[in-house]
């Protein structure tokens, strides 16, 4: 594990004194990159980045050697551990993941074999993580990622990227016994996944609870909250920090003030100041820049940074981030604009 009293995102995460907020960007690694583009070119798709360690490395340090960020993330994806299942992931132009089986039946269910799943069919995800160690040398913390249970869960009985997840909810209403089984097969297969992760080299693991915030309180508390504790538990380093993030992040703060975890991820919706005043100092807040604010000009850029410090209000304990994914239509220069507004203007909110 890396000097914490050398990395600034580590520091704040452990609510030590920092000199400025750190910042990294949730799919820094992508499609806004005009080099990530030309790779991804080459290389055939998406998913053949993914599974070459060597151009995954590359993809995942693209945006470090742009700017000047304060961690990496290994370029990947949350779906992959499908295959740990013997679930075929491809990722089709304009459409997004799509799976050559669902899980929407108990026969469904009994075609995979659940006591015979693979973390080695992953070995390209720990690949990665060793060649990224190497070429890091320490000098920036890098972070490892799953999907929650429930939020990976809604892809594979979807089939692919839904906008109305009609299948997951109707199984949560009809057939909750169904989904608790898949649920747990998918928090087994995870708890492996991340703990190669872990033992592969990461410095800091993230689970995406991306699709959390579709769940009422009692639903979200049964079908995903239960699941994230049970990986949180089983994790085999106690050392590694871990991030939580879910969308909808303000509607769900009543229970996730009480959650044993490091950091907590909120998107954009939520504000920062309001979170702060119920967590305290309990774990640390991530987020939580609209990823629309990179398209204004520098003036309403600072504008919207300041206010985000200033409802943080606290001298540590804050990665910057924006509050979803970055989207492909952002011009790179305004990332770099970003990064310099919040290294010029932060220091003012660490300072004790």
């Amino acid at each position: 594990m890396l000097q914490t009293h050398n990395h600034l995102f580590l520091k704040a995460i452990k609510n030590e004194p920092i000199e400025r907020t750190p910042i990294w960007i949730m799919r820094q690694a992508g499609r806004y990159l005009p080099e990530y583009i030309n790779l991804k070119n080459k290389a055939g798709g998406f998913i053949s980045l993914v599974k070459n360690p060597e151009l995954a490395c590359e993809i995942t340090l693209q945006p470090l050697k742009r700017f000047s960020l304060d961690s990496a993330i290994v370029f990947s994806d949350i779906l992959v551990i499908s295959e740990m299942l013997g679930i075929n992931l491809s990722f089709v132009e304009n459409k997004g993941p799509v799976f050559d089986k669902t899980i929407r039946s108990e026969k469904d269910l009994n075609q995979i074999n659940i006591n015979d799943y693979h973390v080695d069919n992953l070995e390209y995800v720990f690949d990665t993580i060793k060649l990224l160690k190497n070429e890091l040398h320490e000098k920036k913390p890098l972070i490892g990622f799953i999907g929650s249970p429930w939020t990976v869960a809604t892809y594979i009985v979807e089939g692919n990227s839904s906008k109305k997840f009609n299948n997951v909810l109707g199984m949560l209403k009809n057939n909750p016994r169904l989904l608790h089984k898949i649920l747990n097969i998918l928090t087994d297969v995870s708890i492996e996944y991340l703990n190669k992760q872990i033992l592969s080299g990461i410095d800091v693991s993230m689970i995406f609870d991306t699709w959390g915030g579709l769940l009422n309180d009692k639903e979200y508390e049964e079908f995903s909250l239960r699941y994230i504790k049970k990986i949180k538990a089983s994790l085999v380093s106690k050392g590694i920090p871990l991030i939580y993030y879910i969308r909808e992040t303000e509607k769900k703060i009543h229970i996730l003030k009480d959650m044993d975890i490091d950091v907590l991820g909120i998107d954009s919706s939520s504000n920062i100041g309001l979170i702060k005043n119920q967590i305290g100092n309990k774990y640390a807040l991530q987020g939580n820049l609209d990823v629309n604010v990179l398209k204004l000009d520098e003036k309403n850029m600072r504008e919207s940074v300041e206010k985000i410090l200033r409802d943080y209000n606290s001298p540590s304990g804050h990665i910057f981030n924006l509050g979803t994914g970055i989207t492909p239509d952002i011009d790179p220069d305004k990332v770099k604009m970003l990064i310099d507004i919040l290294a010029d203007i932060s220091p003012k909110y660490n300072v004790k």
